[in-house]
């Protein structure tokens, strides 16, 4: 696991082999996070966009964060990723 990029209190997008997760951060004075793994199209448009496209389903994830209640993810329990966090940390 480790992070392909961050937008520092907004998203932070993790990948695992082929597989890829979005950490968004929600809310207003109380924040919390919506974790979701991208979809083969979602992967696809990243690739092909890059982080603007990123940016774009992080808007609709906040605006809208329980319209993606059915795609959560329970990857920060599979996965270790404070080390994935700090490695990113380290290097950025």
């Amino acid at each position: 696991m480790f992070v392909v990029d961050q937008k520092s209190w907004s998203w932070t997008l993790f990948q695992n082999h082929n597989d890829m997760y979005l950490s968004v951060v929600c809310g207003g004075v109380a924040t919390y996070e919506v974790d979701i793994q991208l979809t083969v199209t979602e992967v696809s448009s990243f690739k092909t966009f890059g982080c603007s496209f990123i940016d774009e389903l992080a808007k609709s994830i906040s605006f809208s964060p329980g319209s993606y209640s059915n795609r959560k993810s329970n990857f920060r329990n599979e996965f270790d990723i404070s080390c994935a966090i700090s490695k990113w940390r380290e290097s950025n």
